[in-house]
């Protein structure tokens, strides 16, 4: 008797939250337009600022070939300095991107190939261990090489909070890649700092050039991506907003020699947004059909060459076709996505060290469903 009426009510209980879910979302895939996305954005982010979790934030939207920038907050905690589209933020883990499809771009012109084994570029550089001698430059695009986040030998080394990576060098990579602890057998998806960051010193290794004069010109300069730097001029350096810590401190750019390729870049607006026109269509560009194929899953991961494919939860908030990156240093955030069934893209930028994430994903909602101001 007890089990029958427990039965029933499991079973009311699972077609209750059965209901919500499909509620949620008929919700959010009925969200009424009020024609005025930039005002949108605009309410949305101001919020964000007001409650203490960036002091200055840019967001940048591209949707239907019109593009808008909002900027709100400070560069400056103790300034009133207003961010523009051309104030430089660290991207953080989001630059991975670049390395991806710089990777990308070398395959196509058949300067390397993407399931090449890392063992062949290393040479007699260092003898990988028997875990590691399969392992592919596909492998570490896609975070699924099975190595670690980060090597417990580097994280040891990893002392200063305010710029963890500075103190790292060339000679603890090919020490940790003597053995390579820790690491698993390829095919396993594990989010991994330092493998991206292998494949960056790989791709050095394999044309000779330095990791950021490699994406410069083979990625940035065709994409007019002018401000995009890991090592900033006095000119960029001017337009830096001050990065600050989860605590309200401010903390500097960080440093990082070896991993460089898991994401040192700094961008701005302005650039970030010729990024997303290249990838929103094929011929937008000269290596936009290069760039979007880095968008396709690839080893059955829910990965593409970098990109993050859409989750349970983005598909039930109905982001069902985007593609995305984030990125978190000791002083900045950032957030892009791209849906191209959508036609749109966005950026969002912070000085703080708060995770823009949901932010992001709620822009997002807010771009696929709101419609620009009629004229």
């Amino acid at each position: 008797m007890w089990v029958k009426i427990l039965l029933v009510a499991f079973t009311v209980l699972i077609l209750m939250v059965l209901g919500v879910l499909f509620y949620f979302k008929y919700k959010l895939n009925n969200v009424q337009d009020r024609q005025d996305l930039a005002a949108s954005i605009a309410a949305l982010s101001t919020k964000y600022v007001a409650e203490d979790k960036a002091y200055g934030l840019v967001v940048a939207v591209v949707k239907q070939n019109k593009t808008f920038v909002g900027t709100y907050g400070t560069t400056h905690r103790d300034k009133h300095q207003p961010p523009n589209a051309h104030t430089l933020f660290e991207l953080a883990s989001t630059s991975k991107l670049f390395t991806t499809c710089t990777l990308q771009l070398l395959a196509d012109r058949e300067q390397l190939a993407l399931d090449e084994k890392i063992q062949s570029i290393l040479e007699d550089r260092v003898r990988l261990p028997a875990s590691a001698q399969t392992t592919t430059l596909r492998h570490l695009a896609t975070h699924t090489a099975g190595f670690p986040p980060l090597p417990e030998s580097f994280l040891a080394k990893m002392t200063e909070e305010t710029n963890p990576y500075k103190d790292l060098k060339l000679s603890d990579l090919y020490e940790y890649l003597k053995n390579c602890k820790g690491k698993l057998s390829e095919g396993h998806f594990e989010y991994s700092n330092f493998g991206m960051g292998l494949l960056g010193h790989l791709l050095e290794l394999k044309t000779g050039i330095h990791y950021e004069q490699l994406v410069k010109q083979t990625l940035l300069k065709e994409l007019n991506m002018n401000q995009t730097v890991v090592n900033m001029d006095s000119s960029q350096l001017s337009q830096l907003a001050q990065g600050y810590n989860e605590k309200g401190q401010p903390t500097p750019v960080w440093i990082d020699p070896v991993l460089t390729g898991a994401g040192s870049f700094l961008s701005n607006a302005t650039d970030m947004i010729q990024f997303i026109k290249a990838n929103l269509q094929e011929d937008a560009t000269d290596i936009s059909k290069s760039l979007i194929s880095t968008h396709a899953e690839q080893l059955g991961s829910g990965a593409g060459l970098g990109w993050m494919l859409p989750s349970t939860a983005d598909k039930l908030m109905g982001n069902k076709s985007i593609l995305w990156h984030n990125g978190m240093a000791g002083g900045y955030a950032s957030f892009l996505v791209i849906d191209k069934l959508n036609n749109y893209g966005l950026v969002v930028l912070s000085n703080k060290a708060v995770d823009v994430t949901d932010l992001g994903l709620r822009l997002s909602l807010l771009t696929r469903t709101q419609s620009w101001k009629p004229l």
